[in-house]
């Protein structure tokens, strides 16, 4: 499976290149965390449920769908979750359900979202959803031998700059399923497109709008909702971790920054976190500006502290061969690692290529 993988790099480092303007300073920025700049546009839009996609052009619930794959977001569940308890029992949305908001044990049982038990017509393709008053479209790659009453894992995919859901799936989801396959697992993976080149503040309702359908007429387990994406991907699954803990279990940012990306006013509460950054990596840098703390290193630190860690004097980082460093004294829901190697601006290191292995052994502790 890892030679497969590698016989189809030679694109990703192509398209990879070009990406150097993704985090590159911009002439201003539109709030105070220094994202946003040149890329902040579009408008807020509240979180949407989901109708019910059919290949037949059927409908139920509150949406409609189309033989092309199309849905349009209806007014579907909230994220209150389930039942309170020890453990949540209900399905609920995309919520914890009993639990504090965040504190989710590890090793926890499965809380199936509302498309458990029922039938689905999701294929793996292509498909169209109403976000934000725009038509936009997103890739759901399904398990083989889907079983409706088995709660997966989920995967948001966020694609580079200038690129498109087809590229992630291309690398096989940042090359994570052949790792889930070589461990006997299947998830569910969702890769949406952004609108333009970069993501934008509308994403943010992209992600709700898609994870509301999802939970309509999908099973998946709500406390097992997982984010990653390189480069402008990892900075919007930066952004999304920032305010959208209840929702995302854990995420993993592949060469990040915490600037030029629009950012929420960050919530500040805790989620399981982890990203790789090269340390000659001059397209989103370890370290862009020290007094602005602008930089995948802040990234680390403000999850540190989030997640309740101990924050060292220096954080151990390496100009060789990759080191990953587990923050100490964390919550013990909220894991947090940072993975540091002398490379350059890329999610494809070493043969074979450590960071989707790290990134599948960091998300299957959950």
């Amino acid at each position: 499976m890892q030679d497969q993988t590698f016989s189809r790099l030679g694109f990703c480092v192509t398209l990879a290149s070009w990406v150097a303007i993704s985090c590159a300073p911009a002439e201003s920025d539109s709030n105070n965390d220094g994202g946003g700049g040149a890329t902040a546009t579009g408008s807020v839009s509240s979180a949407s449920g989901g109708g019910v996609a059919t290949s037949g052009g059927s409908a139920s619930g509150s949406g409609v769908a189309t033989s092309s794959g199309t849905t349009v977001a209806g007014t579907g569940g909230d994220n209150s979750g389930g039942s309170g308890g020890a453990e949540p029992s209900g399905s609920g949305g995309a919520g914890v359900g009993g639990w504090p908001e965040g504190a989710i044990p590890m090793g926890n049982a499965p809380v199936p979202s509302a498309g458990c038990g029922k039938a689905t017509t999701l294929t793996t393709k292509e498909y169209t959803i109403s976000s934000s008053g725009q038509n936009r479209v997103y890739y759901v790659d399904m398990p083989r031998n889907y079983d409706m009453n088995k709660p997966y894992r989920l995967f948001y995919t966020s694609h580079w700059i200038g690129s498109r859901w087809q590229d992630v799936e291309g690398q096989d989801f940042y090359f994570l399923k052949p790792q889930m396959e070589a461990d006997g697992e299947q998830a569910i993976f969702v890769a949406p497109s952004s609108d333009g080149a970069t993501w934008q503040q509308k994403d943010h309702a992209l992600f709700d709008d898609i994870m509301a359908f999802m939970n309509e007429n999908v099973c998946y387990d709500t406390t097992r909702v997982f984010a990653t994406g390189f480069s402008f991907g990892g900075m919007i699954t930066y952004s999304l971790s920032t305010n959208h803990q209840a929702e995302i279990r854990a995420a993993v940012g592949i060469a990040p920054a915490n600037y030029n990306i629009w950012l929420p006013e960050k919530t500040r509460k805790p989620i399981a976190w982890m990203h790789m950054t090269g340390m000659s990596d001059g397209t989103c840098p370890w370290v862009n500006n020290e007094a602005q703390k602008r930089g995948a290193k802040f990234i680390a630190l403000e999850k540190a502290e989030d997640n309740g860690c101990t924050i060292p004097a220096e954080i151990p980082t390496s100009n060789g061969a990759y080191r990953c460093y587990d923050f100490q004294d964390c919550n013990p829901e909220h894991p947090t690692r940072v993975c540091t190697f002398g490379g350059g601006h890329t999610n494809i290191d070493g043969n074979p290529n450590w960071i989707p292995i790290e990134s599948w052994k960091f998300f299957k502790q959950f």
